[in-house]
């Protein structure tokens, strides 16, 4: 059935069109008319006020990209006059995709290219990389930058690139992989570093920008060659 194909519940498939390289869908939400207004909580005293149809690009399906049209219902309050269109919960209007091709973006980012990624979903590159800084943003903000006394820089190289490897010496742990080795991104990812002071020796392998960094940031730290 059509209503299963997309496993979206709160979505009502009213039209399918599948063309070569592509899904296209038509759908209505199938969740109960607000009961107040969003804007000034007055209680039952709005009216339907027309629609609009709004796109949203979904996971692909069958090695085919996906774009979901939803017929919007807007809402307008005889109370002060104000419209508003329905709310959708499992779409992202700010970036008119659904939340969980926001989620497959995140991952896919440190798999692939960002341009390899709008392709397969039919979004802009732009889109694709805001939410990967998005999402990067968001970890930074749950972890806890403190270190122990030991800290050690090296590098990996990884999808094409070389990446910093920022690592906890004294307990044998990868703290991190920064996106490159360069002495500007070494002394933004050090900055963010609590307990700064503390960190008394830094192993490197001595390659001019990770001294250059260190000894800019943490300057009383001991420098250890370590090959």
């Amino acid at each position: 059935m059509l209503t299963n194909m997309l496993n979206l519940p709160k979505l009502k498939i009213l039209y399918m069109e599948e063309s070569e390289d592509d899904y296209r869908f038509l759908v209505e939400t199938t969740t109960p008319s607000p009961s107040y207004c969003i804007k000034c909580g007055t209680v039952s005293n709005l009216y339907k006020h027309g629609k609009k149809k709004q796109l949203f690009y979904d996971l692909p399906m069958h090695a085919k990209r996906v774009g979901i049209y939803v017929n919007r219902q807007r809402y307008k309050c005889r109370e002060c006059s104000e419209t508003f269109f329905e709310n959708l919960p499992d779409m992202d209007v700010n970036r008119s995709v659904t939340n969980r091709l926001i989620s497959w973006i995140q991952r896919s980012s440190l798999e692939k290219t960002f341009t390899s990624i709008a392709e397969e979903i039919g979004v802009d590159e732009k889109t694709v990389r805001n939410i990967f800084n998005d999402y990067v943003a968001e970890l930074e903000a749950q972890t806890d930058f403190r270190i122990s006394k030991w800290l050690g820089s090296d590098e990996v190289h990884l999808l094409k690139n070389y990446r910093c490897v920022i690592t906890d010496v004294e307990n044998k742990s990868v703290i991190d992989i920064l996106p490159k080795r360069n002495k500007d991104m070494v002394i933004s990812y050090l900055s963010k570093l609590q307990d700064i002071d503390k960190i008394e020796l830094v192993a490197m392998d001595m390659w001019n920008p990770y001294k250059s960094a260190v000894n800019t940031v943490i300057p009383h730290a001991k420098i250890v060659p370590c090959c």
